[in-house]
């Protein structure tokens, strides 16, 4: 079969996602066909999967880009080289930050044009993304989709459904509605919650976020070589953590969200369980942490509540995966 007749079966429905994953497809730039609605995409990145190639030939395929801007918060593969393959890549050298927050602000400031889309570097865009995506810039400032999850067998993120949270992994924004507060991201803390933070920047400054129920965008969850790797384990995408990404990623959970949003029960219970493994750590001064958050953002005064940290340190001893600790969390937010 020549490579004609693979790209022709992979646009086929019976074909498994993970056959266009690794049978690279022809590659094609629709801004070279038509630059109309052309904009820029952001992707900050430390390390890839092995289907990053394919994934950035879905952006170029769907995608008019105008430039695509790496923020290499000192990558430990090759995924440098392999973006450098692609037409009109600009590379920023984002590894004197600490946090993925503060390197999505800069290349948000780097943005030339009015519309731009920060894209997670493990999704892949299946056709039409980008033609339905658009529609939407009418009615909201940054706007997401459905995830699509990966991880050799394709399921739609149910819980995700609840639209609890902003729907990360491909979003879609204007640069003027970030641009008033932008400035208050620092290199702290914004680390595994930036699609809150970042929603909030864009609500504190008069811009209406929203989601695009039409489409959707595959996120893959794939076990990679790096120090910040964490192995699936279960379709249940239960992670396995190393002791210092579960000591960086609480740390950054719990002060990122006090910091930077606004408190809810709903986040108050979330944080429970970072806190919790904090303390289980020895890693947490709770009457410290009480003043700092009374300091940076007095509204979180009434939600820090330490009877619920105690309770979820205790079941952190006895359940595994979301279980007990899933249940109480939505007992919380009752």
């Amino acid at each position: 079969m020549n490579t004609k007749d693979k790209n022709d079966d992979s646009a086929k429905s019976d074909v498994s996602i993970f056959y266009r994953y690794y049978n690279p497809e022809e590659f094609k730039d629709r801004f070279l066909e038509d630059d109309k609605d052309a904009l820029e995409i952001i992707i900050p990145i430390i390390h890839t999967n092995e289907m990053w190639e394919a994934n950035l030939r879905s952006i170029y395929r769907e995608i008019p880009v105008k430039r695509l801007l790496i923020g290499d918060g000192g990558c430990v593969d090759n995924s440098i080289e392999i973006v450098k393959k692609f037409p009109r890549v600009e590379l920023f050298d984002h590894r004197q930050y600490k946090t993925l927050g503060f390197s999505i602000r800069k290349l948000i400031e780097e943005v030339d044009s009015g519309w731009f889309a920060y894209f997670h570097s493990d999704v892949f865009i299946p056709e039409d993304w980008f033609d339905v995506m658009k529609k939407y810039r009418n009615q909201y400032d940054w706007f997401g989709c459905q995830m699509q999850i990966t991880a050799m067998l394709e399921f739609s993120d149910e819980n995700n459904k609840t639209k609890k949270r902003p729907f990360a992994g491909t979003q879609i924004g204007k640069k003027e509605a970030f641009m008033a507060h932008l400035g208050e991201i620092d290199d702290d803390y914004v680390y595994r919650q930036e699609d809150y933070v970042f929603e909030n920047v864009v609500n504190k400054g008069g811009g209406k976020c929203g989601f695009v129920d039409e489409v959707f965008h595959y996120h893959q969850l794939i076990h990679k070589n790096s120090p910040w790797a964490r192995k699936i384990k279960k379709v249940s995408v239960e992670m396995e953590w190393s002791k210092e990404e579960l000591l960086r990623a609480s740390t950054m959970q719990a002060h990122g969200v006090v910091k930077y949003l606004k408190p809810t029960p709903y986040l108050a219970a979330w944080i429970s369980l970072d806190l919790a493994r904090l303390l289980e750590m020895k890693k947490l001064n709770w009457k410290e942490f009480k003043k700092w958050a009374a300091e940076v953002n007095p509204e979180w005064k009434p939600y820090l509540k330490y009877w619920r940290v105690a309770l979820m340190r205790r079941y952190l001893k006895f359940s595994e995966g979301d279980g007990i600790i899933g249940r109480l969390k939505k007992w919380f937010l009752k």
